[in-house]
């Protein structure tokens, strides 16, 4: 075997390697917050609490608080931060403020109170809470998944992060270092394009 062999047996594997590259956006930045996730996964027992909160243009925003007890979800609470414009009274939301929104709403819209819903039903829709019995209840809508945070740093790095050819995609990590927002925006969309999450705190349990 002359030189040029031996040369070229040397140089292969770095070829092959520099034609891997990554399928994701974000890379260094997503290794870096992932081992800072699995730290704090082991120092606090793979129990903690987290918050992610969503919005829409059309005048809504909520959030979403998830609790897990060593890496089971064990209770999901949601309430709307906004609904059709009016921002949650700082009371929070009762059966008496979900009247007073329900009062505002027809006034402003000049709607007669009783072709709207009742404030009950408005009420259980405003605000709601699972527990291991019963999460993922289909009478409840607009929460996050029932995930943990190994399942949401999966989902960043299989689909929000994927390298796409007509999508904007971002990363940050400003949960002292664990993911805070995560997701893409289709080049053309208009309204309401984020796909991915966004999370505004993340506590350790016992």
């Amino acid at each position: 075997m002359n030189k040029s062999h031996y040369l070229l047996l040397f140089i292969l594997p770095f070829l092959f390697l520099a034609c891997d590259k990554s399928n994701i956006e974000y890379e260094n930045d997503f290794e870096k917050s992932y081992q800072t996730w699995l730290n704090f996964k082991t120092s606090h027992n793979d129990s903690y609490r987290y918050v992610v909160n969503g919005s829409s243009w059309a005048g809504y925003a909520w959030q979403t608080v998830l609790i897990v007890q060593a890496g089971e979800v064990t209770e999901r609470t949601f309430h709307y931060t906004v609904y059709n414009d009016y921002r949650i009274p700082e009371a929070g939301w009762s059966l008496e403020t979900t009247q007073e929104m329900l009062d505002s709403l027809s006034r402003r819209y000049q709607v007669n109170i009783e072709r709207l819903p009742s404030a009950d039903s408005i009420f259980r829709t405003l605000i709601w809470n699972e527990n291991k019995s019963n999460l993922n209840d289909p009478v409840h809508g607009g929460g996050a998944p029932t995930w943990t945070l190994d399942q949401v740093y999966e989902q960043a790095k299989n689909d929000w992060l994927r390298k796409r050819d007509n999508a904007h995609t971002s990363f940050e990590a400003k949960n002292n270092g664990l993911i805070s927002s995560c997701g893409y925006w289709e080049d053309g969309c208009m309204d309401d394009c984020f796909r991915g999450i966004r999370i505004s705190g993340i506590e350790g349990g016992e």
